[in-house]
């Protein structure tokens, strides 16, 4: 797509805008679960249905986004992590390394293409070779609701490429003093323990709540028997105080802690520390004004301490390395809801982060210094606008600007022996980014149908780790490099993507179907590793690229007892600068569901169908992964059991991988040599063989 292109399908999101007058709206659009809990039966006998526990039968009620409840129980295992969590949604695929800190990815793209929010806040990780994006410090079942929007359009939570994820936490107000609160334990193969507890106090104006978790995980084995370098360990802890004066204001501080550490099976070295640090405070008010629906402020600051080495959790070698890395982070947000009639909706919002990024020598016999490298600094405004245009049609658009500035520090870095082996070359660097989206929706008249078609643009600029490895590449004045880093970094990325399907909710079959065309100039590819050992250097480079594909579900309730389901999805990716396949690209993928409930009971089965990958470009790839080589196709059933005894007690049991096969995802890293452990490295990571697992929760 040309430059011109580009501008006039800006110039027309700009137009559909500002046309409906400068209102906007956040369509927070939602997709509810196909069935809701059963009333008590006609003689008392408490009769109910397990929501979510199987991977698809979400029932759209608007499209593009869909939200899902992670308390509820889930198949396969429940998560440990966030990415693991979305990958058992269609579109989603997860990048390796272990046991925990996998990359999430949506529709082929993942890293800063795909905006996460966390508790009202965006938060990122501090490895500059992320073993901890976002996803790693979310424990599922910790947060209300997970709310996923699909490509670029909505933008409230930021410049989304990909889309966007956002976890929520509330906190149900109290109509009268009480108590209340969820207990889990849940235990599995390979001496995996996770253990939750949500407790919370309160009355009419005021609550208090404690949420405390502990995840524990010993190395797995493949389907062969192959044991994967993948352990970890984390306990967080969670403080929340509200104050609810009256139904329309909330006040809210919380504070989030957690402590952990994970092998990794991809890289030289593992994570022996995830220290994280949250504050947020939240202020909420309600009916302002007439027109003033709701007024939401949400302060975020982070902190996170890692420290990467290959002698804590792992033999030595030869050589012991280390990397203490530290990012603090503050953001704002305000965010204005406005209702100016039955058919017109609008938001409109603004919010600011600071990064500081900075590392220390943590090898063996050496600390260092925390050395700070990089500083950014980013500013947004954007307006959404939502309006009927007919009884059953509305128009939605939105229109975002973002300002991003870069400060690269004078950065050396020193190996064991003291020896520096980076200096980098300081400088600057300002980035403009223009984002925005058009959405015509209609439902027809005689029947549950609506169909829709979008046209979204968005666009990012390096972020931290494409650009400190690009900086690292070209600046590095040990080995003569005097580049400086506003030249050398790759230019913003610009998606221009067409969206388009249709959601059928019927009474007892629910189907959608969502295509779409991405177009991609100046995508940022990883490109093959430069040289060797501590002077190895990987950078990134632009090339235009295009993305295309579907995911369509179906799901049909066939008796009282019986539920059956399937989802399909598929990406295509090319880069059209080297003619080849764009890299870390999943392949086609089938979810065939089916699940029994009868009164206490509930049965439940997942055949997940995966076709080969014979598309990759070997040594290519992005900030989440890197292409290797082909894979091949695979199929992997998993089947679990549920029993409530009572409305508050819930028993489930499963196994995943039944027949214990040995497989790898096509998106993937490579498996490190570890000579001390007998890996010989250098193929993909292979996915945990047979798993058996048993959890219970209790709800008071």
């Amino acid at each position: 797509m040309t430059r011109s292109t580009r501008r006039l399908a800006l110039l027309g999101i700009a137009l559909g805008t500002t046309s409906l007058g400068a209102h906007a709206y956040a369509a927070e659009t939602v997709q509810t679960d196909m069935h809701e809990t059963m009333p008590p039966a006609a003689d008392g006998m408490y009769e109910f249905t397990l929501d979510e526990v199987i991977v698809t039968g979400y029932r759209t009620a608007t499209p593009l986004t869909l939200s899902t409840d992670p308390q509820r129980p889930r198949q396969p295992i429940p998560a440990a992590d966030g990415a693991g969590y979305l990958k058992t949604i269609p579109g989603f695929s997860v990048v390796r390394k272990g046991g925990l800190g996998g990359d999430p990815m949506m529709r082929g793209m993942g890293g800063s293409r795909m905006v996460m929010d966390m508790n009202g806040g965006m938060m990122s990780g501090g490895c500059p070779n992320r073993m901890d994006p976002t996803s790693t410090y979310a424990f599922p079942e910790t947060f209300s609701r997970i709310i996923v929007n699909k490509g670029p359009q909505s933008v409230r939570y930021g410049a989304s490429v990909a889309g966007s994820v956002v976890f929520e936490r509330e906190t149900e107000r109290f109509e009268k003093p009480g108590v209340r609160g969820n207990v889990s334990v849940l235990g599995a193969s390979n001496h995996r323990f996770d253990e939750l507890t949500d407790v919370t106090a309160g009355g009419k104006e005021s609550y208090a709540r404690i949420i405390q978790t502990r995840n524990y995980a010993r190395d797995y084995a493949d389907g062969d028997g192959h044991r994967i370098h993948s352990g970890y360990g984390r306990h967080s802890l969670t403080g929340i105080v509200g104050l609810t004066p009256d139904p329309d204001t909330l006040f809210e501080v919380s504070y989030d802690r957690s402590r952990g550490w994970a092998k990794y099976a991809h890289g030289m070295m593992d994570g022996s520390q995830f220290d994280r640090d949250s504050y947020a405070v939240k202020f909420e008010r309600a009916h302002l004004s007439p027109i003033v629906e709701k007024l939401t402020l949400n302060f975020n600051h982070d902190t996170i301490d890692h420290i990467m080495d290959n002698y804590s959790l792992r033999p030595a070698g030869m050589r012991a390395m280390g990397t203490d890395v530290r990012r603090e982070q503050y953001g704002i947000r305000a965010v204005t809801d406005l209702r100016f009639s039955p058919q017109t909706s609008a938001a409109v919002g603004i919010d600011l982060r600071r990064d500081a990024h900075s590392f220390a020598e943590a090898h063996k016999h050496l600390k260092g210094t925390p050395n700070n490298d990089m500083d950014i600094d980013s500013f947004g405004i954007f307006l959404e606008y939502s309006r009927d245009l007919t009884e059953r049609s509305r128009l939605l658009t939105g229109l975002r600007y973002d300002r991003t500035e870069t400060d690269y520090h004078n950065a050396r870095f020193r190996n064991g022996m003291g020896r520096t082996v980076r200096n980098l070359v300081p400088g600057s660097a300002h980035d403009h980014a223009v984002s925005g989206f058009v959405r015509w929706e209609r439902t027809a008249e005689k029947r549950p149908l609506t169909f829709y078609v979008g046209l979204g643009h968005a666009e990012r600029p390096a972020d931290y780790w494409e650009a400190y490895h690009t900086w690292a590449a070209y600046s590095n004045r040990v080995n003569g490099q005097t580049a400086s880093p506003s030249t050398t970094r790759p230019a913003k990325e610009k998606n221009t993507q067409l969206d388009l399907g249709w959601v059928y909710t019927g009474e007892k079959t629910n189907a959608n179907l969502s295509l779409y065309y991405a177009n991609v100039n100046d995508f940022i590819l990883r490109k093959p590793q430069i040289g060797m050992g501590p002077t190895a250097r990987t950078p990134y480079a632009n090339v235009d690229a295009r993305l295309y594909g579907f995911e369509a579900e179906v799901t049909r309730i066939v008796s009282p007892l019986w539920t059956l389901g399937t989802s399909l999805a598929y990406t295509r990716g090319d880069d059209r600068t080297n003619n080849a396949p764009l890299p870390q690209i999943a392949p086609l993928e089938a979810n065939l569901t089916a699940k029994y409930s009868h009164k206490k009971a509930e049965a439940n089965a997942v055949w997940r169908l995966v076709s080969k990958q014979n598309r990759y470009h070997k040594g290519y790839g992005s900030v989440t992964g890197t292409d290797y080589g082909p894979t091949g196709g695979f199929g992997i059933l998993s089947l679990s059991l549920a029993y409530r005894p009572d409305e508050n007690l819930t028993f489930s049991l499963g196994v995943d991988n039944l027949f214990n096969k040995t497989y790898a995802e096509f998106v993937n890293y490579s498996e490190a040599a570890i000579s001390a452990l007998g890996v010989a490295g250098g193929g993909h990571i292979t996915e945990p063989g047979r798993t058996l697992w048993f959890k219970s929760s209790y709800k008071f």
